[in-house]
């Protein structure tokens, strides 16, 4: 069966250029993502057998991150079903593509191990601080001795006055465990 997949809202050009892809592809069925969640994507994966063909018009629809995407390849690609990317000219089922899933495979199980860590978890395992912390440790001195106002502060910083207060706190905390250590 050839199914098809759109992400976007109908009255959209890029909404316009995926559903010319999948006509022209004479898809039977066809799921369409109206928001930035996933539902319809495993609706389509948990409908799709063995065997189907699923045509996307680029990787970019299946989510908002790499890892989205990965596993969603990943489990078509178990369940023996063909994805057909017409932008980025990608067949899971050549042998190119082929080649491609198992390196996607392996980035997937890379993440998963132990002792990886995620972007978001900074500051990493050597103690260094994100750049904005860093910058916001210089502004948060001048706050203390009154020379400029929290305001001032995060429209330089370009960050709302509750991601200043969050950051702020991650900073101290930092600050105490680089104590706790020394």
């Amino acid at each position: 069966m050839k199914i098809g997949y759109i992400r976007g809202r109908k009255d959209s050009h890029n909404y316009k250029l995926q559903i010319k892809f999948l006509e022209s592809s004479n898809v039977e069925k066809i799921y369409h993502e109206q928001s930035t969640g996933t539902i319809e994507l495993n609706a389509l994966l948990d409908y799709s057998r063995s065997g189907d063909i699923v045509f996307i018009y680029n990787i970019e629809v299946l989510g908002q991150n790499v890892k989205t995407a990965i596993r969603f390849i990943i489990q078509a690609e178990k369940k023996n079903v063909t994805l057909i990317f017409k932008k980025e000219k990608w067949d899971t089922s050549s042998q190119i593509g082929k080649y491609v899933l198992e390196i996607l495979s392996s980035f997937d199980s890379m993440s998963e191990q132990d002792g990886l860590m995620e972007r978001s978890e900074a500051p990493n395992e050597k103690g260094r601080i994100p750049r904005e912390l860093t910058d916001l440790r210089a502004y948060m001195k001048l706050v203390e001795k009154n020379e400029i106002s929290v305001k001032e502060v995060c429209s330089r910083l370009n960050i709302g006055r509750t991601t200043y207060y969050r950051r702020t706190k991650e900073l101290a905390k930092i600050t105490i465990d680089e104590e706790s250590e020394a």
